[in-house]
């Protein structure tokens, strides 16, 4: 049965796990005890996304095999999907006191280690892996990333440099290049290094990402939005909370002290949830633009668009014609750009159902609002402020759920 294994490894390299996993349950059938087999088969289930299985998997090896490193590894490699990411360290902390030479292992810790913000750790995992294997393009890449965090920029592009001297061919490493540019205010290389990402592999989504931001870096706006969103994105989530709250209670001090310092704060937190969608609308008239935008890209801003032109059409409704139901369609339309505009800001499918279903609660309230408009002539109804107390909450939940995963 060994060219079942052999078959299962071909058809892992070619990306066709539901075949792998298909080959490897049948040699299981027979050698229900084989590690190797059981290692391939995780490792389908991971890359299939379903580690649910792939953690039954996992288990089970280690009652068989309780000192093989590799199901630790995949053990932290879930975990750390799942943003788990102490008992991903404790994971690969195992992997690695088993088998202390796998420059993959470091990799993986120093990764996990950059998304808790603790960088000067990360750089020393990094430089563990590559004290193992001075060319691991995964290490350097890391390594990089955390200098970069650290201020240490010229020594990030020194090193991401050195890593394409290694394989001027490898995607991940240009896309890398790419955001790096990007973090330093020069689109122009970032779109440059995002496009050989793609020449080199179409599929590397990281890129595509990048892509786009680079796209929209060219109006002066996004470019000051995009300088906020990677100021926030390096620091930890106390002090995420702490700009928020403090940027809350200004605008509540400036409401009463100085009004036109509270509408530019209103306004500049408001950008912060509609500028990505508005301008991926605008790059949807670029005929390289809408191909870099993913599906869910596309669907948010065509929603953004039809709730803009909405409110748009039913202000200019009211101005015309002083009906109470026109301003509270408009205030609802105005209002639902919110939640609509981080439906899929989360990359947890379930936090991404809940603000699914909390954006059309929010929408039914408008609906209602609407109709109470229309029958007593009062568009702030009862209907319309708890409406506007439902977003307000929203946008809290909202910023607790991507601090935590940011």
């Amino acid at each position: 049965m060994a060219f079942l294994i052999q078959r299962a490894h071909l058809l892992l390299q070619q990306g066709r796990y539901k075949d792998a996993v298909t080959a490897l349950r049948q040699h299981l059938s027979t050698y229900a005890n084989d590690i190797d087999g059981l290692y391939l088969l995780a490792l389908c289930y991971l890359n299939l996304q379903n580690t649910e299985e792939a953690e039954h998997i996992i288990s089970n090896a280690l009652s068989l095999a309780p000192a093989d490193d590799r199901f630790f590894y995949l053990r932290a490699n879930i975990a750390f999907h799942k943003n788990q990411y102490s008992a991903a360290i404790n994971a690969v902390s195992e992997a690695v006191a088993i088998n202390p030479h796998d420059a993959a292992y470091f990799a993986l810790w120093s990764q996990i280690l950059l998304y808790k913000k603790e960088y000067s750790q990360a750089l020393e995992k990094a430089e563990e892996g590559l004290a193992i294997d001075p060319e691991n393009e995964a290490c350097l890449n890391l390594r990089s990333n955390a200098l970069f965090n650290l201020g240490k920029k010229e020594e990030a592009f020194s090193n991401l440099h050195e890593a394409l001297e290694h394989n001027p061919e490898n995607a991940y490493t240009h896309a890398n290049i790419g955001w790096k540019w990007l973090q330093a205010g020069d689109h122009k290389q970032a779109l440059e290094h995002f496009r050989e990402s793609l020449k080199l592999d179409p599929n590397q989504q990281w890129a595509k990402s990048g892509m786009v931001q680079a796209m929209q870096a060219r109006y002066w706006l996004y470019r000051m939005f995009l300088k906020y969103a990677f100021f926030m994105s390096r620091q930890k989530a106390g002090v995420q909370w702490a700009v928020i709250i403090g940027i809350f209670v200004l605008s509540r001090i400036a409401s009463t002290v100085f009004f036109p310092l509270y509408v530019v704060l209103a306004l500049a937190a408001i950008s912060t949830w509609l500028i990505g969608p508005v301008s991926n609308l605008f790059l949807r008239l670029n005929p390289y633009g809408r191909y870099a935008l993913t599906p869910e890209q596309t669907k948010v801003s065509t929603l953004v668009g039809i709730f803009m032109l909405v409110g748009l059409l039913a202000a200019g409704g009211f101005w015309l014609t002083s009906i109470a139901a026109l301003l509270a369609l408009a205030i609802a339309a105005g209002v639902l750009l919110l939640p609509l505009s981080s439906l899929y800001a989360s990359d947890s499918p379930k936090w991404r159902k809940i603000f699914l279903i909390y954006t059309v609660a929010v929408g039914v309230l408008g609906v209602c609002g609407v109709a109470e408009a229309w029958y007593d002539g009062d568009p702030f109804n009862t209907f319309m402020t708890v409406m506007l107390l439902g977003v307000f909450a929203y946008q809290f939940l909202a910023n607790y759920v991507i601090t935590r995963e940011s």
